[in-house]
């Protein structure tokens, strides 16, 4: 299933993996030997900090509300650094590099995942 910038009508990802449980959270990007599209869904909205030991390679962040609007993002973030975001979000998509830009996405556009 692809992501889909609805606002935009543009494509972030053909496919992605879920991280729904915590050791799936946990793990996310680390010890991968290729960035891959990862859709992090938390039980509600909230701050989670975080960090990008062991990545892979640079990553774009993108944090969604329960309704799936873009509430903040991190583009071009780096192996072994890490991250607060300022806003509680629901979702967070970890992307290629580049992602953001590509396919033009900006704060308050709506996402479609499932």
């Amino acid at each position: 299933m692809p992501i889909i910038n609805k606002t935009k009508d543009s494509v972030l990802a053909s496919s992605f993996e879920e991280c729904l449980s915590f050791w799936q959270q946990t793990k996310g990007m680390m010890f991968r030997r290729e960035v891959v599209p990862l859709v992090f869904r938390f039980p509600k909205e909230q701050i989670v900090k975080l960090h990008s030991w062991f990545c892979p390679d640079n990553i774009d962040l993108v944090f969604l509300d329960e309704n799936w609007e873009v509430v903040e993002m991190q583009p071009e973030w780096t192996p072994w650094s890490s991250y607060s975001p300022e806003k509680p979000f629901m979702f967070l998509l970890e992307l290629p590099a580049g992602t953001i830009w590509k396919s033009g996405t900006q704060l308050g556009d709506v996402l479609h995942i499932y």
